[in-house]
């Protein structure tokens, strides 16, 4: 599934089936490359995080959490957490271990079971969620390409 697919997703709670929120962004953790939590529009609230953990279920149409309260205020996130708004990828440019630039984040494709990142999609190509390498507050660091890991310069 594609991220974009996701955002304005409905968030209900199981135990209540109300509406929570909605799907507004994701954070993405290397190593394996997997979404941590979900960035959440709620009433009155702002964004606040639902960590990948407490997902009990992604359907086609909502998302749902066990209970509203596994929902915690982004402000209350350190910058160190992998569930940071930092490590939100879209918009950010991306580039190899070895300073080439491969283009800027427009969709994070991920398995909507288990939340692994299957690939990054850039406005240049598809990076596999293996390369991932990190993702910090102003870029995403990937592996250089395998086809021209051990090529020689001309």
């Amino acid at each position: 599934m594609l991220f974009s697919e996701a955002r304005g997703r409905a968030v209900m709670e199981l135990t209540s089936a109300e509406t929570v929120g909605t799907v507004a962004a994701v954070t993405v953790a290397p190593s394996p490359a997997r979404i941590t939590a979900l960035r959440l529009k709620t009433r009155g609230r702002g964004h606040d995080t639902l960590d990948w953990a407490h997902v009990a279920s992604f359907g086609p149409d909502a998302v749902a959490v066990e209970e509203a309260g596994h929902i915690r205020d982004a402000k209350d996130t350190d910058r160190g957490d992998a569930t940071h708004t930092d490590h939100d990828p879209l918009g950010k440019a991306v580039f190899t271990e070895t300073g080439l630039r491969r283009g800027t984040v427009i969709d994070v494709e991920f398995d909507e079971q288990s939340g692994d990142v299957r690939h990054l999609l850039t406005d240049e190509e598809q990076i596999p969620g293996a390369d991932i390498l990190g993702v910090g507050g102003y870029a995403v660091v990937v592996g250089v390409p395998r086809e021209t890991a051990h090529s020689t310069p001309s």
